[in-house]
């Protein structure tokens, strides 16, 4: 695809963004560099939550019980899982009921979900038992 040579207007000039009052951003590399490979729907949701309602030090008051609402969440372990997942990928920190949504990591290697690891143990475990059942390993 040919990209064009001036930069493309607006197809309504008439309604550009301007900032009123607070504004947020998305870092670019948040997609662009692979941070949202495997992150689940929610996860991903809840991440651009949190940027939207942050404040200029990425830190957000939301209770649970708003992002809940907000994310269509039904049980309190989803949002618990999602927000483990964002901390455990050092995407956002929490504490005492504070987020903060942090500066994105440097370059580092593709990031593995925490519960791919634990099922990977868990995999091997299995292989382990059917050998032993079926006499390998033993002497």
């Amino acid at each position: 695809m040919k990209m064009p040579k001036s930069r493309p207007q607006p197809p309504r000039p008439d309604r550009r963004r301007s900032i009123h009052g607070s504004f947020s951003w998305i870092d670019h590399r948040f997609l662009r560099e692979g941070f949202d490979r495997g992150l689940t729907r929610l996860e991903k949701l809840l991440y651009f939550v949190l940027v939207a309602v942050c404040n200029q030090d990425g830190v957000s008051f939301y209770s649970d019980a708003r992002l809940a609402e907000l994310l269509d969440i039904r049980f309190p372990h989803e949002l618990d899982g999602a927000r483990k997942e964002l901390v455990a990928r050092d995407l956002i920190a929490y504490e005492g009921g504070i987020y903060q949504v942090l500066d994105l990591p440097g370059p580092s290697l593709p990031p593995v979900r925490r519960t791919a690891l634990r099922d990977a143990a868990s995999d091997l475990e299995s292989v382990k038992q059917l050998l032993q059942r079926w006499g390998w390993g033993r002497t």
